[in-house]
């Protein structure tokens, strides 16, 4: 069910009813909360709730066994294969398949692989990565093993997070599972209040821009390079609140069930480098990357080469971490080639790094259409539709006519970058929760209206649920 729809307010209401006064109860509440968080999985499809149930026990197992092994790094190994294994079959395999179909087709072989029937389950990259970050923590010896198999289960299955995170550490998690408070009203306040502004962000902002874009990106090749050029400005503001927003209403769903949540965004579009930009975006998934990859395959500490090679991979791994397509290798290259060439040329440039107002809108501008230009390749179903996309953003500078367009298309992207600034400020946001009541009841009041009067007709699933 998704978070944007009343079967999930109502699915919501009673957990939150049933389990509220089961706080006191340790075991109780827990166990409350794990059927929910079953109940809401098996919602998507009732069959792979065994998936979830196999990696929880299985990653359960590897983490007591680190103890009772003398060669911890082969059971480290075996929990990875099995994790990405179960991961790559379901995510990639028809992608492997296609592939090959192409290859053969290329070098002239006569045959086909045939496609295999299966349904991507619903959350399986986010639940994976967690469990994933478990085992090996525990292996460095940063966690100790979980006694209780309730406590794991319920850190893999947490509804708020469980099918578009954020990523949560097995460490952040059980300090809260293991030391609960008391919610004052200031926290409820404030957990209401993120998730109203979460719904204003994904339904009124995320999907208008969808209703308006999509038609667009339906059908680039017979659309003016100004409209298409809009589009991928659209886009770019789209997933944003689109995601930012899931990330706000999960994170006051938690709050209001007695977890904290990391942060997952700090403006990220107001980044100058696309360095600060993956400290800005998805926080939880660039810090996973980080630890769990671009530091074990070497990080900066082999040198210069050594160290671009690394962030391409992890880039180029990162990408296909979010789909089973070319396009989404080609956007996680991007990332990694522009990352390392900041590293090899421009942060080395006399003057880059200067606090000149200049400057910093230079590197912003720069930044922000490197990513903007990355998004086609997410945002486009396949490789043809992204070159077309690029041929008519090259029309704009042959074709001076269409410039006229691009006013309206600025004052558009200015407004949304304005609301971008705005969304992301949970200082403001913590302020008012903490705030008169007057105050709060004002913004709810307000959210509420935004979603009555502007929600399109049409409401989209959270795009980072695909993933």
């Amino acid at each position: 069910m998704n978070f944007n729809s009343w079967s999930f307010v109502l699915f919501f209401l009673i957990v939150f009813a049933i389990s509220a006064p089961m706080r006191r109860y340790s075991t109780l509440h827990k166990w409350a909360l794990l059927i929910a968080s079953w109940y809401f999985y098996g919602s998507w499809n009732w069959q792979y709730l065994g998936l979830i149930l196999f990696s929880t026990v299985f990653d359960y197992w590897i983490g007591h066994r680190f103890g009772r092994t003398v060669k911890p790094k082969r059971l480290i190994t075996i929990s990875v294969i099995v994790n990405l294994g179960v991961l790559a079959f379901f995510k990639y395999a028809n992608f492997a398949i296609a592939s090959a179909n192409d290859l053969a087709d290329v070098v002239g072989a006569g045959f086909q692989f045939s496609a295999i029937d299966i349904l991507l389950p619903v959350g399986i990259s986010f639940y994976t990565f967690q469990s994933m970050s478990y085992t090996i923590d525990v292996y460095r010896g940063e966690l100790a093993p979980r006694k209780s198999l309730l406590d794991y289960a319920l850190f893999i299955a947490f509804f708020p997070q469980l099918v578009a995170g954020p990523i949560v550490r097995a460490s952040e998690f059980f300090a809260e599972l293991d030391h609960p408070k008391r919610l004052p009203w200031k926290e409820i306040s404030y957990a209401l209040i993120l998730i109203a502004l979460g719904f204003v962000k994904k339904v009124v902002l995320a999907d208008s821009l969808a209703e308006w874009a999509d038609p667009i990106w339906a059908a680039v090749a017979l659309r003016e390079p100004a409209f298409v050029l809009a589009a991928v400005y659209s886009f770019a503001f789209q997933i944003y609140f689109d995601f930012s927003g899931y990330t706000d209403i999960a994170i006051g769903i938690a709050l209001l069930m007695g977890f904290r949540f990391p942060q997952n965004f700090n403006y990220p579009y107001a980044a100058t480098s696309l360095q600060d930009f993956w400290r800005r975006w998805h926080m939880t998934l660039s810090r996973w990357l980080r630890d769990y990859l671009y530091i074990p395959l070497g990080g900066n500490r082999y040198g210069p080469t050594r160290t671009q090679v690394n962030l391409l991979l992890t880039m180029l791994l990162g990408g296909l971490w979010h789909g089973a397509s070319w396009n989404f290798v080609i956007w996680g290259g991007i990332h990694g080639l522009w990352l390392a060439f900041e590293r090899l040329l421009l942060f080395r440039i006399p003057g880059w790094n200067s606090p000149s107002p200049i400057i910093v809108l230079l590197r912003w501008l720069l930044t922000f259409h490197v990513v903007c230009f990355a998004w086609i390749f997410f945002r486009a179903p396949d490789l043809p539709t992204s070159l077309i996309v690029i041929e008519k953003i090259g029309q704009l500078l042959t074709n001076p006519g269409t410039l006229d367009r691009i006013n309206t298309a600025l004052f558009g992207f200015l407004v949304l970058l304005l609301l971008h600034v705005a969304g992301n400020r949970y200082a403001l946001k913590r302020r008012i929760g903490e705030g008169p009541l007057w105050l709060h009841s004002s913004v709810m009041i307000g959210a509420l209206a935004m979603l009555y009067l502007f929600a399109p007709s049409r409401a989209a699933p959270f795009l980072y649920f695909q993933f």
